[in-house]
């Protein structure tokens, strides 16, 4: 026989009475990506403008030493650190009885407030790549922030497989469990968020046969006319280690047949 009816809206109903969860799940992956997506921008933003040389410390120990002429000093006005933005330093210098054009990113702002265009400065150049020997080379490092980012990535992906996993065994049970009769043990009622009441639900505790179990709901009317000590539907596994309320009102949105028994 073919398992019961569920959708979307059903999948849904179950992870809203579990508000917190639902909320951290989503706030960290939709923070995590808030974080990925401006810093992706920015990093592509400042790829194009911020000059940067692979190969540094093989270029230092193996490259042929030469004279540049500094030919332009620019600012990168849309980093400041401590009031001081770092700079791009652009040279030339013969190579193959040619000029060559190259820039390199600095931020050493008591060295560079003393150069001026026409100064020469000592460079290195190996495989068509240059750096200036008496600067280290500026990189505009977000590591921390990816590092933030990802950890808040992965606290919410966990969630979201705790979440699941809790729905996705209800959804389970609503397909597959055997209709049996429980017998309440105890109601107790959470209020979910203060000012919006999403989130409102009960947890029934239940006995059936040796065991004692939990659900939670939101649909209220489960419980009307009913106290502890009288019997209520529930659906348990076909193993019988696991059971949960039977939902009377997505039981007849779907169409499920009462006396159907998996």
């Amino acid at each position: 026989m073919a398992d019961r009816k569920t959708n979307f809206k059903t999948i849904w109903q179950r992870a809203k009475i579990r508000p917190i969860l639902l909320l951290f799940a989503f706030q960290g992956i939709a923070f995590a990506l808030l974080l990925f997506l401006p810093m992706g921008l920015m990093m592509n933003s400042l790829g194009d403008s911020l000059p940067f040389v692979e190969n540094v410390e093989k270029i230092q120990s193996d490259g042929e030493k030469e004279n540049a002429v500094l030919t332009n000093i620019k600012g990168i006005n849309n980093i400041t650190i401590n009031g001081n933005n770092p700079q791009i330093l652009t040279y030339e210098f013969g190579f193959n009885g040619q000029k060559t054009e190259s820039k390199f990113s600095v931020f050493e702002p008591d060295k560079t407030d003393i150069l001026k265009t026409g100064d020469i400065i000592p460079i290195k150049h190996l495989n068509g790549q240059s750096i200036l020997t008496e600067f280290e080379q500026y990189t505009f490092n977000m590591d921390f922030m990816y590092y933030v980012a990802g950890i808040v990535l992965l606290i919410g992906l966990i969630l979201c497989y705790i979440l699941y996993s809790r729905v996705n065994k209800e959804i389970s049970l609503y397909k597959t469990g055997r209709i049996m009769e429980g017998k309440i043990v105890s109601i107790s009622h959470n209020k979910g968020f203060t000012f919006s009441k999403f989130g409102s639900s009960m947890d029934v505790h239940y006995e059936y046969g040796n065991n004692v179990a939990k659900s939670r709901t939101n649909n209220f009317a489960l419980t009307n006319n009913k106290s502890i000590g009288d019997s209520i539907k529930i659906l348990v596994s076909q193993d019988g280690n696991s059971s949960c309320l039977y939902p009377e009102l997505i039981a007849k949105t779907n169409g499920w047949k009462e006396n159907y028994v998996a």
